[in-house]
């Protein structure tokens, strides 16, 4: 029976059984390529009578193909189609008609039902050709006028329309007027050097290969598929996308006929097909191709990829149009797939792992790609090429003997390392009786895995031996340390460059010799990083992508309440994160879609049947809130004593509440970052007391008190390392199942924590009060959302257009003159206080001295507020603060009054009338003076971000209270009232919600108080039943196919722009509404739909959409966006380091080693954080200044995430230095610390020194050592810098030459501990005085002054001991025997 006859006895509904779909609650996501049962299937081989033959039989219809663009095969003088078949063309009068030789040809149709949906006009049309898209055009308010554009690529076989037609739509008969549109001219894209190319350039392909490295000249190839009768083959450069397209087909044949061992219950055969795929590699994801002379009759071209791209699979025509859109492509066709398997439905519960089985096509982990092209196919090559190389894609070229294919062998890797914890067999593979089972601790395991999953180590290299190497090292591991697993860790490390000859090599990370490993004295030497703070854990990341996953190395992250309670479990945690392929990022939601159905199953899959990682099982736990938005979930693997349902259950009583939602964000406020001070010595009591409210609203929402006294010992208690200038007033914290604020009022007693019901969530066994943060001040800015209303409120843009012409100028300015610079850091103080940080280092003259460090700092500061000013319109306001908000307990302030007729809201200004606020700020002073609060009072604006609602920003008056002077950085809003304020800003509240103040006279509308959008959730949806796990992980995966906040927001800006009323318009009014409620869909579980009329058709330029969908807006965004030009950051490293720190002490020789080694180590940990959070410089990540959009993730919160990783650096290195000090006095820290910043400067000019002098001026990033070290200690710094002491050198010393980082020899650090002295100090802080100076804040990024030494000083030796410890042993002992004394 051949091929054909076997498939077309496959009934729909046999495929319909086989393609059975997960059924979850609110969502229903068929498997890739299916449908829902009961429904159409959408089958990547549809029935018989549906799918088309290729090459096409002359004069029958054409069936769809991905027309794609112009094809550079299909010539206007050799009319054959992409697959070199003849087609011939005729029309009525028997002569070739003209547009015959276009590349597509246009159909405009008139007179159409509106209810006409694109799905019938290709029902109507499709037997007339190859259908590429249909679109039916609208007005501008949404609705459709009747018309459509119908356009066939390649052309018809011949003209069979009319001027007047007779089509079915929906059942009816209608006649239609179809018009033959004009050619559209050939869309060509022009390359860097000049030249033009057609948007597509194709070459048919012969056969296709999947596989491996197995070194640098050999692959390994483990699937070949071929070109079949029936299904095309080709590669295309896509260069109007930028991208190369590769597809095939796959002849699928059953895997149980080959091997019996494979258990299924449907019937044998029942699913063989050929398959239709296709795959999307950007150029940015092609390091280079490599062109094969293979031999006579054939070439291939070698593509090796370090991570999987994006496939699509062949879906059934019918089912890929959506009723709601307006166009339709023949793209939407294919479907996202995550597997290439006979059946995908066969692993709908298999638990997702590193290894797979079944499929036929590993396109997770075979990444390396041999595409074969018959001799004939060269000269559509040459084009390609030429096009290519433009494009700054390498070509290489070589022969089938300098890149050869070996046979493919099936590695029996997994089968010697898959047993489960407690021994017992771990699946199919543990059944193998004569595959030999070596033992790996599950940390070194893991780490195993994780350099398979990132491509550094593959298991076609990996051998016995290797395997029994690394458990013998394993087996000498000590309490603090295993060399298998250090030693794994070691080629895991990120590296911010590498040498010339691995960057030529196919794939410069890949280890092909494993084995090499141990004959590598540094990787056998290396040691993992040497200390981690209180409130920190190692925590262990993976990231799940649609065909693999990937592992991360343990790193340190700030704790939270289940990773201390369950401390002991700490590697049973996993956090994961779901995101599309690494070269994609995110993925977006796709509410009404199917092609993406499939990466949601894989999402579903992986929570409900968990995560095999070391031999370990991994299950779904709960996800933080901040978590959840970010697609990011906690695992746990079980014990025997401790399960998933025991940790939640020690969470808190949750049982009551049945709306998943809402279950789901209780639990994830356990999961907030917190850091937990030391406890009071007299106890805690918690009194509860009542909300201040008026009927329907609540003005203390979030609100609890603690006392003045008490603010201080957690603030002395917080075991925190940098200084605040005055006591903070709020706490934003967390409390068993209670969450918000805590203001200092001074008649609370100490011992006493007043919480509010408004606060209470539900009820926890943890009691202990944990702090997320402190109150402080930042400046305001404005942004595009702002601006828009304010404009529309009747603020000038003239004014806007003014405050960025001078923002642009100051920065200019301050890059040159540092009065200037000190003036606007000082001014435009951050989230962080970073610029305050900066503008005391400028006052220590470190930009006079033109510092390197500093002066790249500054650079970075100039372009990361440049780009936020073009792309986000982001203006400081001087007269401005950003706060939080507070609830005023004395009510003294005036309230918000109803007013009692419509027409006074907005139109009388009588400053009586207005609701009152209390705000008392700093003044801006020079660095190093103490600055002053000062109390506002006057007309003020305020608002919450994000305001869409031009009730959003409200007017008030800033007055003096005597009673509420103790208050500084928060804005005290009234008690009393008709309505709370919070909540007419964007529908805010008090539990840690940050405000804009701006008393800036010009900024103030000139319609005061539009009337407020009444922000109401909308309720949550409950069940009749207990909220069980399957229905967490059902939201989990609901949520991110339908959250539509940010397609919401930017609808909204874009309908804002275009049209007149802007955000007063209705639509935009009814946006704003719907973005409210998208804000509270994690809370809700409701989704916010958003309809067909409200989506823009065009955006405005500003927004930098693609070119077709961009018109030029001349509003106020427009001219703003137009005034800042895109600003790059190009840092400079070759300036001198400062002379006053290198001349101020001759460093010992033993302390300049011990320096080197916390600096090795400093480096690495700097590299990890800037490889977790896709950073690219040292320097962003040092002043949280990120210039880089993050992968996965809102770019809106990324500043202040990055606070706490920077914070938690910080303070390990500091320590890690104090200690090798001996104590924190000037006279002993301080020659540590010039010691850090001369090695620095040494390893610095050891690089410089190897580059050719016309290259040192613009040594690149990459190829400089990092020097972000010393900086740890930047206030200090500038004290050594300004010190009055004499110089202990006369003059510039010389460099030590000094082996830098990778290509050191840590014997070095070996010989640098064996008599290092060990000193035990005291770590209490300075005690505050009353009036707050001196306390400490982790949030605070003032200078730290000089602590006064209070403990004895004590000598003791440390001996290495006999047992094989290295000296980073020896450091490691001294460190924690300091701590523990």
């Amino acid at each position: 029976m051949g091929r054909g006859d076997r498939r077309s006895r496959v009934s729909r509904a046999q495929r319909e059984q086989a393609a059975a779909s997960f059924h979850q609650v609110g969502i229903r996501i068929p498997e890739a390529g299916r449908a829902p049962a009961g429904g159409n299937p959408i089958s990547p081989v549809p029935p018989r009578e549906q799918t088309r033959s290729l090459p096409p039989t002359l004069g029958a219809p054409t069936s769809q193909r991905d027309p794609g663009l112009a094809r550079e095969t299909l010539s206007r003088r050799n009319p054959r189609n992409a697959h070199g078949v003849f087609r011939s063309f005729s029309n009525n009068t028997g002569l070739r008609p003209r547009w015959a030789d276009w590349d597509e040809v246009s159909l405009r149709v008139r007179g159409l039902p509106l209810a006409t949906s694109t799905s019938d006009l290709w029902s109507a049309f499709k037997y007339g050709g190859e259908i590429a898209s249909i679109d039916l055009f609208e007005r501008k308010d949404g609705t459709r006028e009747g018309n459509a554009r119908i356009t066939f690529s390649p052309p018809p076989t011949k003209q069979f329309w009319e001027d007047t037609m007779t089509v079915n739509i929906q059942g009816q008969t209608v006649k239609v007027l179809v018009e033959l549109l004009k050619e559209r001219r050939q869309r060509l894209v022009t390359a860097d050097g000049g030249r033009s190319y057609p948007s597509a350039l194709s070459v048919g392909m012969h056969a296709l290969q999947f596989g491996v490295l197995l070194s640098e000249t050999q692959m390994m190839p483990f699937r070949t598929v071929r070109e079949p009768v029936d299904a095309g083959f080709s590669l295309t450069a896509n260069l109007r996308y930028k991208r190369l397209e590769i597809t095939f087909a796959c002849a699928m044949k059953d895997p149980r006929r080959e091997d019996p061992s494979i258990q299924h219950s449907s019937p044998i055969g029942q699913m063989e097909h050929t398959v239709e795929y296709k795959t999307h590699i950007p150029f940015t994801h092609l390091k280079k191709i490599v062109f094969i002379d293979s031999d006579e009759d054939t070439w291939a071209l070698l593509i090796n990829l370090p991570s999987p791209p994006i496939f699509y699979i062949k879906g059934d025509y019918s089912e890929s149009f959506e009723s709601t859109k307006s166009s339709w492509n023949a793209r939407d066709a294919w479907n996202r797939t995550t597997d290439i398997a006979y059946d995908p439905s066969w692993f709908k519960d298999e638990i997702v792992s590193l290894p797979k089985t079944g499929r036929f096509i590993d396109i997770g982990r075979w990444t390396t790609y041999k595409l074969i092209f018959a001799k004939s196919a060269l000269k559509g090559w040459e084009r390609m090429d030429a096009a290519l190389r433009d494009f700054n894609i390498s070509v290489e070229h070589t022969n089938s003997k300098g890149l050869s294919s070996v046979p493919a062998r099936l590695s029996d890797f997994w089968q010697k390392l898959e047993q489960s914890d407690d021994g017992k067999s771990a699946g199919n593979l543990a059944l193998l009786a004569d595959t030999e089972y070596t033992y790996l601790p599950y940390d070194v395991r893991y780490q195993l895995e994780a350099c398979i999953s990132q491509g550094i180590l593959n298991e076609v290299n990996i051998t016995t031996d290797f395997l029994q190497k690394l458990a013998d090292l394993s087996k000498d591991r000590t309490q603090r340390r295993d060399r298998a697993k250090d030693l794994l860790g070691y080629i895991l490390e990120p590296r911010t460059g590498s040498r010339a000859e691995d960057r030529e090599k196919l794939d410069e990370k890949r280890i092909y010799d494993p084995m090499s490993l141990f004959e590598d004295k540094k990787a056998m030497s290396h040691y993992p990083e040497i200390s981690l703070p209180d409130h920190c854990v190692w925590v262990r990341k993976v990231v799940i992508t649609p065909t693999t996953m990937f592992l991360s190395s343990p790193a340190p992250e700030p704790s939270n309440r289940i990773l201390r309670q369950y401390s002991n479990y700490e590697d049973r945690f996993l956090r994961v994160q779901f995101t599309d392929e690494i070269a994609k990022g995110r993925i977006f939601s796709d509410p009404h879609g199917k092609r993406d159905n499939a990466l949601f199953n894989r999402i579903y899959r992986a929570l409900q049947n968990g995560i095999r990682i070391g031999g370990r099982h991994f299950q779904y736990l709960a996800s933080g809130n901040s978590q959840f938005r970010e697609h990011s979930a906690y695992f746990f693997c079980p014990t025997d004593f401790l399960t998933c349902d025991n940790i939640r259950d020690w969470m808190g009583e949750v049982n009551h509440i049945r709306a998943v939602a809402k279950y789901n964000a209780r639990l994830g406020q356990c999961f907030s970052t917190t850091r937990v001070p030391k406890a009071s010595p007299i106890g805690q009591t918690i009194v509860q007391i009542k909300d201040i409210e008026n009927g329907r609203w609540c003005f203390t929402d979030g609100v609890g008190k603690i006392a003045p006294s008490r603010a201080r010992f957690l603030m002395q208690n917080l075991n925190v390392k940098k200084p605040m200038k005055s006591l903070p007033s709020a706490f934003q914290f967390r409390l068993g199942g209670s969450k918000g604020i805590l203001v200092q009022w001074p008649e609370v007693p100490f011992n006493e924590v007043h919480l509010r019901p408004s606060q209470n969530k539900f009820n926890s066994i943890s009691k202990g009060l944990e702090i997320i943060k402190t109150s402080r001040f930042s400046v305001a800015t404005l942004n595009r959302q702002t601006i828009i209303i304010l404009s529309c409120l009747g603020v000038p843009d003239t004014v806007f257009e003014e405050m960025m012409k001078r923002q642009v100028a100051g920065y200019e300015q301050a890059m040159e003159d540092p009065q200037v610079a000190m003036q606007l850091l000082s001014k435009f103080v951050d989230q962080n206080g970073t610029t305050t940080t900066m503008a005391q280092m400028i006052a220590d003259g470190f930009m006079e001295s033109k510092e390197p460090f500093v002066m790249t700092i500054m650079q970075v500061w100039r372009a990361w507020s440049m780009r936020l000013l073009r792309e986000k319109a982001r203006i400081v306001v001087d007269q401005g603060a950003f706060v939080f908000g507070c609830a005023d307990e004395t009510r003294t302030l005036r309230g918000h009054i109803e007013p009692t007729e419509p027409t006074e809201a907005g139109n009388k200004k009588d400053p009586k009338t207005l609701p009152q606020i209390f705000l008392q700020v700093p003044k801006v002073v020079q660095p190093g003076e103490q600055g002053e609060y000062t109390v506002i009072t006057g007309i003020c604006m305020l608002g919450r971000n994000p305001s869409l609602h031009p009730g959003d920003i409200r007017v008030v008056e800033a007055v003096d209270v005597p009673a509420l002077r103790h208050l500084r950085d928060v804005v005290v809003f009234p008690a009393v009232g008709d309505r709370d304020i919070p909540s007419m800003c964007s529908g805010g509240d008090l539990d840690g919600d940050d405000y804009f103040v701006v008393w800036d006279p010009k900024l103030i509308p000139a319609e005061w108080n539009y009337p407020a959008m009444e922000h109401d959730a909308v309720k949550p949806e409950e069940l009749k039943r207990d909220v069980k796990v399957s229905d967490l992980i059902s939201f989990f995966v609901t949520y991110m196919k339908n959250d539509s906040l940010s397609t919401i927001a930017h609808a909204h800006l874009a309908k804002s722009d275009a049209l007149d009323d802007g955000p007063k318009d209705p639509q935009c009014v009814e946006l704003a509404q719907l973005h409210s409620n998208a804000v509270d869909y994690p809370k809700t579980g409701q989704k916010a739909h958003l309809e067909t009329h409200l989506r823009p058709n065009m955006y405005p330029h500003f927004m930098e959409k693609a070119p077709h969908k961009t018109y030029r807006s001349g509003k106020i965004l427009g001219r703003l966006y137009d005034q800042v030009a895109k600003t790059e950051f190009k840092p400079n490293l070759n300036g001198t380091f400062d002379e006053r720190i290198l001349r101020r002490y001759a460093p010992e020789a033993r302390t300049s080693k011990t320096v080197r080694m916390i600096k090795r180590q400093h480096d690495r940990a700097m590299r990890q954080i800037m490889n977790q959070y896709d950073i690219g410089t040292e320097f962003e990540v040092w002043s949280t200044f990120v210039l880089s959009k993050p992968r996965v993730g809102s770019e809106y919160k990324r500043q202040e995430t990055m606070e706490p990783v920077m914070t938690n650096h910080r303070e390990r290195f500091r320590e890690a230095c104090i200690k090798t000090a001996g104590s924190r006095e000037p006279e002993k820290l301080y020659p540590v610390i010039a010691a850090a910043y001369r090695v620095t400067w040494e390893e610095v000019q050891t690089v410089l020194g190897e580059l050719p002098a016309e290259r040192r001026e613009a040594a690149n990033v990459n190829e400089m050592p990092l020097i972000s070290f010393p900086w740890v200690f930047e206030y200090e710094l500038g004290r050594i810098a300004t010190s009055n002491d004499v110089f202990e050198l006369e003059e510039m010393p010389e460099p030590t030459i000094a082996p830098l980082d990778d290509d050191g020899n840590d014997d070095d650090d070996e010989d640098a501990f064996k008599d290092l002295m060990g000193v035990k100090f005291s770590d209490t802080e300075g005690i505050p005085n009353s009036n707050g100076q001196g306390i400490w804040s982790p949030i605070s990024a003032q200078p730290t002054e000089p602590i006064e030494e209070e403990s004895i000083v004590q000598e003791e030796m440390v001996e290495l001991e006999e047992d094989g410890q290295t000296s980073m042993d020896a450091l490691a002992k001294l460190m924690a025997d300091m701590d523990a004394d």
